[in-house]
Parts: structure tokens; sequence; C-alpha cells
């Protein structure tokens, strides 16, 4: 009765081990990528409305950078022209359609990983750039693939758009099978947005080319502010300090009303920018802010050192 009690158990065993292997496995074989960990997070990213009205961020690739790219949902994928990605270190794929690029940074704290981006010159980057229309070079085209991925909130009283990052990930646009003998073709919005470009370098050749403005190292401090109105003035308070940025390491905090800026008195946001337009990289930024309220607030001078911006 014990030796057949031992076999049972020694069976039962062996059944319960194989179930919990045959359940990791399939958990493993459905399990999803991880989450990425920016999902839910609303940045502050600032653009440049230019001169014919389009919509200019500036972004890293693999770290290099940066550039001026423009924000268009009509395009159906993420483009970098061929001189962008040659300045970026980017090699384009040989036997692929598509790119693949490590990390996409988008100033203001956004942060893309592992995306797909196609190395070409399509007619918005031709015909823009040989017309000078913008004011400012266009290194590449933030489409749908990028675009889908965030929930974008644009007022245009605002210096900054709000882009949240969403738990989605789009597809790529489909590419046709590659016919023996050809080269790689492109999705049929690609070859639409190509045709054109011909076109607009003739223009371009007639009409002249506008002159660009030049590009210069902007100064990070890493902080978000809301303008704050009372009976007598209108402040400026600081909503928001990065982790690990020049204004954290400089001891400012969310709730500071910033007086003033390298002596300049601060009554509202206007005045902030003004006071910020020529900061660049290692410069000092000296500020008065005023700390807590009632009875307990009191002054402080803080000395930051600007980081690099995008």
């Amino acid at each position: 009765m014990t030796r057949l009690m031992w076999r049972l158990g020694s069976t039962l065993a062996v059944i319960a081990l194989a179930l919990i292997v045959t359940v990791a496995l399939d958990s493993c074989a459905g399990a999803k990528p991880p989450r990425d960990p920016q999902v839910g997070q609303a940045f502050r990213v600032p653009y440049r409305l230019t001169e014919t009205n389009h919509f200019l961020v500036r972004v890293r690739i693999n770290g290099k950078g940066p550039f001026n790219f423009l924000v268009d949902s009509g395009a159906p994928a993420l483009f970098v022209a061929t001189e962008t990605a040659k300045k970026a270190g980017l090699e384009p794929a040989r036997n692929a359609f598509w790119t693949p690029i490590d990390r996409l940074d988008i100033e203001g704290g956004a942060r893309l990983t592992g995306v797909k981006v196609r190395v070409e010159d399509p007619y918005q980057l031709v015909g823009m750039n040989a017309l000078g229309l913008p004011g400012a070079s266009i290194d590449g085209i933030l489409g749908f693939t990028i675009l889908a991925r965030f929930r974008l909130e644009i007022d245009l009283t605002q210096d900054r758009m709000t882009w949240t990052r969403l738990d989605y990930e789009p597809r790529d646009p489909p590419v046709p099978e590659r016919k023996p003998g050809a080269d790689n073709q492109a999705p049929v919005g690609v070859q639409a947005m190509n045709a054109i470009g011909p076109l607009a370098k003739g223009l371009a050749f007639l009409m002249g080319k506008q002159p660009e403005e030049e590009r210069h190292p902007r100064g990070f401090l890493g902080l978000e502010w809301s303008e704050q109105t009372g009976a007598n003035r209108t402040e400026l308070r600081v909503e928001h300090v990065l982790d690990g940025s020049p204004a954290a390491r400089g001891g400012l905090k969310a709730g500071d009303r910033i007086l003033r800026i390298n002596g300049r008195a601060i009554g509202g946001r206007k005045d902030a920018h003004a006071a910020l337009a020529e900061v660049q990289p290692d410069d000092a930024v000296r500020l008065l802010v005023r700390r807590g309220s009632g009875a307990g607030a009191h002054e402080l001078r803080l000395t930051l050192t600007a980081g690099e911006g995008l």
C-alpha cells in the first residue's frame, strides 16, 4: 500500500511539473513587450510656427542633432533627409525599405526607441528647402507612425505643444513586394509625396531661395511654468522641475514664483522668454524667487548653469 501511494504521488508530481512548464511556456509565448515607462506622461514640446504656418520641432537621432523636423500627420511615416542621415551617422538599410534607429529624442523630454525611418528626400523637404520658405532648413518629417503614439494638444497662444504618450504602437505602412530585378518599391503614399519633388525644384529655380535663419544652440533649464494673475500683478509660478535638470541642481522647486531673471523683473511668461532668449549652454542664469506663502514666504537667490538643449 505504501509503495502504491509513493508511485501515485510521484506520478502526480510529474504531471504538476509538466503543467507548470506548459503554462510558463504559454505565458512567454503570449507575453507582450514591456510597457514604455513614458506611457501616460505629458511633455511640453517647444515648437516654431514658420512663415508658411508649418510646425517645426527639434529632435535628436541616436544622440546626434539637433535637427528641425516638420510635424505632418499627412505623411505616412518618419522621414529623414539623406544629408541629415549622414550627419546623424545613420546608414540606410540596403535590403529593406525601412531603416531602424535606436533612439529618437523630441525636445521637451519625449523619447522613442526602436523606431523605423525612411531615408530619402520627399517633396516637402526638397521643395520647401529649395525655396527657403520656412526660413529654416527642414531635416526630416514626423509623420503618422510617430505622431500616432501621442495625443497632441496645440494652442497657438502658447509657445509649446502638449504631447501625451499613448499606449499604442502603429503599424508600418505596407510596402509592396519587391519585383525581381527592381529596387524596393515605396508605399503608394510615399510615391505620391515624391512625385511633386521635381516640380518644387523647378519653382525654386524660377523664384529663387529665401535666406535661411541662423541656428544657435539653446540653453536648457528643465522647468515648466504658468502665469498666476493676482489683484496687483501677474506672477510666473514654477509648475514642474525635471529630475536631474539644471533647475533641479540649482535648487529650484515647484511652487516657486520667479521674480527676476538675470536682474530683469519678471511679470509673466513674455518677460521670462525675453530674459532667456539669448541664454546658451553653460551660461549662468541668476534667479530671484519667492518660496512659500503667507507669513512663511521668503525670497531666495539661485544660480542655474544652463545645459545643452535641442
